[in-house]
């Protein structure tokens, strides 16, 4: 599925906008689909995301060094802790 994200200037005024997927992660979505026919579509978009990921843990295992740029339990639980702050604050500002 295509999505896309804006950035506006103070006036409102749109001054970029980003596609995803791009024309180049459409080759490899439609490359993907003919591989992975039964696989759901959402993976394809962030296929490279995932083989990164994959590596870096992968070496992680292996090595025992830090896998650069994922996160710990102890930064998703930190993260969530965030979440679970904001949630009631951002709700009451929806109101």
């Amino acid at each position: 599925t295509d999505s896309y994200a804006t950035v506006t200037d103070t006036d409102g005024e749109e001054v970029f906008r980003y596609w995803m997927p791009d024309e180049e992660d459409k080759i490899a979505v439609e490359n993907l689909q003919a591989k992975y026919p039964t696989a759901m579509p959402y993976f394809f978009t962030q296929d490279p995301d995932y083989v990164t990921v994959k590596e870096r843990v992968a070496k992680h295992t292996v090595t025992g060094e830090e896998a650069e740029g994922v996160a710990t339990i102890g930064v998703a639980v930190e993260t969530l802790r965030v979440a679970e702050y904001l949630t009631p604050l951002l709700m009451e500002q929806l109101k």
